[in-house]
């Protein structure tokens, strides 16, 4: 990444940050996700030099719809797990299982 070495830095730093912080919480039920999306078509790139057509990248049309897919998977989840956590599950939790 030519010329982005602090912005090259800071993601590489985030991406590592996430995956330790995801093995250190593994067994407390907290998730730790990073999304890196890519290029996206905005101003940043241009004001850099370079050459946008080749970068591969999406619009922010599309970022967003991606955004809003993904903003509404990871509400399911949070639902679904604080639905088990308040008993809210059909099946018994496992601390009141007899097998």
């Amino acid at each position: 990444m030519p010329r982005r070495a602090v912005y090259a830095g800071t993601l590489a730093h985030l991406v590592a940050m996430s995956q330790t912080l995801s093995a250190e919480l593994e067994d407390t039920g907290i998730r730790v996700m990073v999304l890196c999306p890519g290029a996206v078509a905005t101003e940043f790139h241009e004001r850099q030099g370079l050459d946008l057509n080749a970068i591969p990248r999406m619009s922010a049309d599309d970022m967003v719809t991606a955004g809003l897919h993904g903003d509404a998977l990871l509400h399911a989840l949070f639902e679904a797990d604080r639905a088990a956590f308040n008993g809210q599950s059909p099946e018994l939790a496992t601390r009141y299982r007899t097998t």
